[in-house]
């Protein structure tokens, strides 16, 4: 397992940080929420997106990379922060659905 996490390419370890620093900014903001709505930090499912999250977006940069894409450090950053949504988006996305819209004549 040790060499493992040692051979990951520097710009997985990027991603994964980005995605953890996301992570931490919205901690970070829980200042800003009353205390009556604050999450209960004491709940283990709280923070288990704090795991999940570094992990799809070391995980989507190592897709990248393997899919030979050159990933410097920003746009791994990058990656990390944004792989919640890209991954999102592509679950979403159907690509059997038609897209066709039709819009009436006087449009």
């Amino acid at each position: 397992m040790t060499e493992f996490l040692l051979g990951l390419n520097q710009a997985v370890w990027f991603a994964v940080f980005g995605a953890f620093a996301i992570k931490l900014l919205e901690l970070s903001e829980l200042h800003k929420i009353p205390k009556i709505e604050r999450p209960d930090l004491k709940d283990w499912l709280y923070w288990v997106p704090f795991m999940i999250l570094p992990i799809l977006g070391g995980g989507l940069a190592h897709m990248y990379i393997s899919s030979n894409t050159i990933l410097n450090p920003i746009i791994a950053v990058n990656v990390g922060v944004s792989a919640p949504l890209i991954l999102r988006a592509m679950a979403q996305a159907n690509p059997l659905e038609s897209t066709i819209v039709n819009t009436p004549d006087d449009a």
